[in-house]
């Protein structure tokens, strides 16, 4: 792995671990300064909600920067501010008299966090892409992506180590209790950033006269002098406004942010939930200490790291078939069996619910098996779609649009499916809420299986846009166009002349 797609590796980690930790530290807290789960819920949701909503200004605002300054630069800025977030939520403290104010501090330094995690999914997409070949492309941005499935399995592992090395806080302590074992969990979000440190800097120099730039140098300037670099004229040939005029884009960008709204819808939504979820498999009552210790069934901790376990290598699938098999494909049988997951867990779940442990296993099998589907499936496809989809002059613009759109239905998931829960089971039981929550979950899936058929396209083995790595520009001796199956979406697009035989075959069989 080459060290642009090294740091982009690291940057995905450090964001997905930002974004599981605070399931179990929201759990912590609630019981040390709230006295139990359900008596600041409403600060809960509020802290939650904030890290998303930051993460889509950073995903708009970074994906601009990206274009303007540099992949390289913007994303040294984004880690920074990443690296600031995760430090001062450790430190959370009320803000006043009201000790589950430390959840509206925790709110506020999360929202500066999200800002930071929200510009990596772009630079970090568009950067691993960018340094890859044709044949390769999507096999590295599924291996940087990757690193997100190993975040959501080491969060729950960090935060039962750190709760096994220094307790659990007594329930009602308050300040009282230092709390040590969730500030270290959210202190090491910063770990990552740290660590990026030494490897962030600019491109190798010292090249004299009209030596060529390092593929580290491209990456780190604006497209706009890559252009004039390349004897082409020094201002963009599109810009944003210019291409969203393009009637070409139109149906891609409908593709690559609706795909990843309504994927979010579920994923977040679904993760930000599962404690709520896990427990009613379970049947863990809420009682007077938090569920972060024991076996299995009362043990949070464990239960995420089990759910995340099954998920893990769907991750992996996808690198292996991404290059194979195709983004587009991909997608389509994710969301397809994203639904039957879910809906084979609302429709089953009194049957499974009165088979005593052996059917708790099977639910716990089922839920585990959405999250693996949508990892060797929307999760890893969404990621690269945008990043080479779009002309290189906007690419990170649009890339962050489509990001943010995934993020608004996070927003839109972690606010809805707890209170669908709530509202569905004070009429109709327990039971009820959980099954009509699972089959809105399928519902979903299923509108993301349509929309994928209709504007998604398989770009495997197609140059990119601008063939804006130099990799691009030193081998392709020219292009033709070639047409790309891919539902009413798609588009004559700009195909190297030397393309390899394998990619013309893929495209051919596509």
């Amino acid at each position: 792995m080459n060290r642009k797609l090294l740091i982009s590796a690291i940057s995905n980690l450090s964001t997905a671990y930002n974004l599981v930790i605070i399931n179990v530290s929201h759990v912590t807290i609630a019981y040390q300064y709230c006295g139990g789960a359900d008596a600041c819920s409403a600060q809960v949701e509020a802290a939650s909600t904030a890290v998303l909503v930051g993460a889509i200004l950073g995903q708009l605002t970074f994906g601009y920067i990206g274009d303007c300054v540099g992949r390289s630069a913007a994303l040294r800025l984004t880690m920074a501010l990443s690296l600031f977030g995760a430090t001062i939520s450790a430190a959370a403290v009320p803000l006043g008299g009201d000790s589950s104010s430390v959840l509206t501090f925790l709110a506020l330094s999360r929202f500066v966090l999200g800002v930071g995690v929200g510009g990596v999914y772009p630079l970090s997409a568009t950067i691993a892409t960018e340094s890859s070949s044709n044949a390769e492309r999507g096999r590295n941005a599924s291996l940087v992506f990757s690193m997100q499935g190993v975040a959501n399995l080491a969060a729950p592992l960090v935060s039962w180590a750190l709760l096994a090395v220094f307790g659990v806080p007594a329930t009602g302590s308050g300040g009282a209790d230092p709390g040590l074992a969730w500030r270290l969990a959210l202190a090491l979000g910063a770990l990552p950033g740290l660590l990026l440190v030494p490897c962030m800097g600019e491109g190798r120099g010292g090249q004299g006269g009209g030596a060529r730039p390092t593929a580290d140098e491209r990456m780190s300037a604006p497209i706009a002098a890559l252009r004039a670099e390349a004897g082409r004229p020094a201002g963009p040939s599109s810009t944003l406004l210019s291409t969203l005029r393009q009637r070409k884009y139109w149906s891609k960008l409908l593709g690559t942010a609706g795909g990843w709204f309504l994927f979010d819808i579920t994923f977040y939504g679904n993760s930000l939930f599962q404690p709520t979820v896990l427990s009613s498999v379970f049947h863990a009552a809420a009682g007077d200490a938090p569920p972060l210790q024991g076996d299995l069934a009362h043990n949070l901790c464990a239960q995420m790291a089990v759910v995340a376990a099954i998920g893990l290598p769907g991750y992996y699938v996808s690198v292996w078939l991404m290059d194979r098999v195709g983004r587009r494909r991909i997608q389509l049988q994710g969301f397809a069996c994203m639904a039957a997951a879910f809906a084979a867990l609302g429709l089953a779940y009194d049957s499974l619910e009165s088979a005593g442990a052996g059917g708790r296993v099977a639910m716990l099998l089922l839920y585990g098996l959405t999250f693996f589907f949508s990892n060797f499936g929307p999760n890893s496809t969404t990621f690269i779609l945008p990043s080479e989809t779009f002309p290189p002059e906007v690419r990170t613009t649009l890339n962050g649009f489509s990001a943010a759109m995934g993020k608004l239905g996070a927003t839109l998931g972690s606010s809805a499916f707890k209170p669908m829960k709530d509202g569905i089971s004070a009429a109709w039981g327990p039971a009820a809420g959980l099954r009509w929550t699972m089959l809105a979950c399928a519902a979903v899936s299923l509108a993301g299986f349509a929309l994928t058929y209709g504007f998604v396209e398989d770009r495997r083995g197609i140059a990119m846009e601008g063939a804006a790595t130099a990799r691009e520009e030193d081998n392709n001796g020219g292009a033709s166009a070639a047409p790309i199956e891919g539902g009413l979406g798609a588009a004559f697009l700009t195909v190297p002349a030397n393309a390899t035989a394998e990619a013309r075959v893929r495209r051919e069989a596509a």
